[in-house]
């Protein structure tokens, strides 16, 4: 079973996100935010990173240059709601797929980028 680590500092979104991946037999780990996120990785090993863009201890791109220089072999995707042209820009620069929380195929998207 392939682990997922969600990032959102938002509880119910991160519940709502983590039932639907549980339910599609995904094991979910979850953190509310850029350090908990980090301290979570220390001591655990998943398959994909699954983070929001805008948290209050962070952002989903200081979390990818991290997780990306000590964990280079864990998937990275941005899950957020700001699709703004400059944010979906600099995800294309950096290589990371980015996907609306409210994407209806963020199951098959997930799946495709595990290789499942």
């Amino acid at each position: 079973m392939k682990t997922i680590l969600l990032v959102d500092d938002d509880s119910f979104i991160r519940q709502l996100l983590a039932e639907l991946l549980g339910s599609n037999g995904f094991s979910v780990a979850e953190a509310d935010g850029l350090q908990s996120a980090k301290q979570f990785l220390q001591t655990n090993q998943v398959e994909l990173i699954c983070s929001d863009l805008n948290m209050p201890d962070g952002n989903g791109f200081e979390l990818y240059g991290y997780v990306h220089q000590n964990y280079p072999d864990i998937g990275f995707m941005l899950l957020t709601n700001d699709m703004r042209l400059s944010v979906c820009n600099k995800a294309d620069e950096y290589g990371i797929p980015i996907e609306a929380k409210s994407s209806g195929d963020l199951i098959e998207k997930i799946t495709k980028l595990l290789n499942i």
